[in-house]
């Protein structure tokens, strides 16, 4: 064997050794074994933000609130039990958030406010006069089983429909004078959407738009500037749908004379690609008040499960 090819040779098993270790890792990294932002998920579900601690003491809180008492197993698979009880419906099973939402909209009309702990209490003072006690998953089970059960969950596999109109409200106001860019800024769904027979989005569904780019009113006339996205809404079962004001929105906002502020005369409502809508007034603040009503729409076809409700 002639030397340059053993020293290639060489060459090649010393960056084998050096570069295998470094691959396997930056593998096991984009697995992302612990899933740690749905985890996070589910603490924003239950306590409304999302935990600093240790992931080992943040997975046995929600163990305890969940099942009471903590589970067996590597912190993965304890991780993977917890966002799928919660979160997860499929052909086999319905998720905790799933059986809430729908018992929580057949006995009020709509979704409530607060975490999914307060909103479990709200249901069941009004149900029986007092809170249960036990895990979350044995009372909302009891609390399907005592309410609505007669037989199985209708639930349906259904596709979001791409430029399906949903109605919100503001639930606090915008001023541009006073508002922030990334200020998350709360609405709610003011009516039932569904796909066919299928509801997906109950009224009362919480979601939030987000300020990505505000300018105070200047001098000389300068106009007040607020444009907003709005990050993905949450269907009934958990799934994030992308919405936006588009075209379809945009349209049905000037049909109705509807739009993001106190006066709809002499205003552009701009509905641009993706999520951005402006709204400018000369000379001035803008202000949009709290309570405001415009349309947006679902800007993908995503499949979901829903309630089939005839």
């Amino acid at each position: 064997m002639s030397q340059t090819l053993k020293k290639l040779i060489s060459t090649l098993l010393l960056t084998a050794l050096i570069f295998t270790p470094f691959m396997q890792l930056t593998h096991v990294q984009a697995a992302g074994i612990i899933p740690l932002s749905k985890l996070g998920r589910v603490e924003e579900l239950l306590y409304g933000s999302v935990s600093e601690k240790p992931i080992l003491e943040r997975v046995a809180v929600i163990e305890k609130t969940v099942y009471n008492s903590t589970q067996s197993g590597s912190i993965v698979q304890r991780s993977n039990k917890i966002i799928s009880d919660l979160l997860i419906t499929d052909e086999k099973s319905t998720s905790l958030l799933f059986l809430l939402n729908t018992v929580e909209w057949s006995i009020t009309g709509e979704l409530g406010t607060g975490n999914l702990i307060d909103r479990l209490n709200n249901l069941e003072e009004q149900v029986s006069g007092q809170r249960a006690d036990g895990p979350l998953k044995t009372r909302i089970k009891n609390l399907y089983e005592l309410t609505i059960k007669g037989q199985d969950l209708p639930v349906k596999k259904v596709e979001s429909m791409n430029d399906q109109l949903i109605r919100i409200k503001l639930l606090a106001k915008i001023n541009s004078g006073t508002a922030r860019k990334g200020e998350k800024v709360p609405y709610q769904v003011m009516e039932d959407i569904k796909v066919q027979d299928t509801l997906i989005i109950p009224r009362g569904t919480k979601g939030e738009l987000e300020i990505t780019k505000i300018e105070e009113a200047g001098k000389m006339g300068k106009d007040g500037d607020i444009k907003i996205g709005f990050p993905s809404l949450e269907a009934i079962d958990g799934t994030k749908l992308t919405v936006a004001i588009q075209k379809e929105a945009q349209q049905e906002n000037e049909s109705q004379k509807l739009a993001i502020g106190a006066s709809v005369l002499g205003t552009a409502l701009l509905g641009l690609p993706g999520v951005v809508a402006g709204y400018f007034v000369e000379g001035k603040d803008e202000e949009i008040p709290a309570g405001s009503t415009f349309y947006i729409q679902v800007t993908e076809n995503k499949e979901l499960y829903g309630v089939e409700v005839k």
